[in-house]
């Protein structure tokens, strides 16, 4: 899984080359429309879980939470025709940082990066990064607040994969979704806390992790499991809304 997904072209954030540079948001989403999942924080899932399904995808090391966006590769069931996230849902961390997004470096040294390619970079309106004298303005501060506390946590998140793989909970898992019109659709290829294994820990492996903060994570995650059906009516309705008028309905 790219860690960057609809980054296009990152750039290192200097100084001195890019003193005049400021950042007027174009105002919606767009750049997520073809992205049908993101990485998503532990912290995240309490408010993620209402509205996404939580699932883990990838091997080992690289195991990550992410949130489902969409049951199709390149689509987005979240952004409504004008290119804006859906009201009243959650926004995910790694959506709201864009375009920026912190080096992979370690805990003490770190580099602001950002996507050039984004259209609301210019040097005429909008959020300054630095002043006259090259020193960070107070957006640039608070987006570097913002991109370090979200990698603290993505990092608290990796122990919390390390653990639910020490103990044997995250399973292969499918999910069978069935339509009131009748359509079915199976989500494969992902992993899930496997309720019987989770049932089945001793007092001590419980206790830790809640001591830990992760047994409301994994609550969360489990939970998260029942917004899928609800993806599958979002998916069934974006398609049909986008059908030729007149067309029959296909399959998912």
């Amino acid at each position: 899984m790219s860690a960057l997904l609809f980054y296009r072209e990152i750039t290192l954030l200097n100084r001195e080359r890019h003193r005049g540079l400021r950042l007027k948001p174009t105002g919606d989403c767009r750049f997520a429309a073809n992205t049908h999942f993101v990485p998503l924080a532990g912290q995240e899932f309490y408010q993620a879980a209402r509205d996404y399904p939580i699932l883990f995808i990838g091997e080992g090391e690289q195991t990550v939470p992410i949130a489902l966006l969409g049951l199709e590769p390149e689509r987005n069931e979240f952004l409504d025709d004008d290119g804006q996230w859906l009201a009243n849902v959650y926004v995910p961390a790694f959506i709201r940082r864009y375009p920026f997004v912190l080096a992979d470096t370690d805990a003490e040294r770190f580099s602001v990066c950002f996507d050039a390619a984004y259209e609301g970079w210019n040097e005429s309106e909008g959020e300054a990064l630095f002043d006259d004298n090259g020193a960070n303005t107070p957006y640039l501060d608070e987006v570097v607040d913002f991109l370090r506390g979200f990698t603290a946590e993505m990092r608290r998140t990796e122990a919390f994969v390390r653990t639910l793989q020490d103990l044997g909970l995250l399973r292969p898992r499918t999910l069978q979704l069935s339509h009131p019109g009748g359509e079915r659709f199976t989500v494969n290829d992902f992993q899930a806390i496997d309720e019987e294994a989770f049932r089945a820990l001793g007092d001590d492996d419980v206790l830790a992790l809640h001591r830990e903060g992760f047994l409301g994570w994994v609550f969360a995650h489990l939970m998260s499991l029942g917004a899928a059906n609800r993806l599958f009516d979002r998916h069934i309705a974006g398609r049909d809304a986008a059908a030729p008028a007149g067309a029959a309905s296909g399959s998912a």
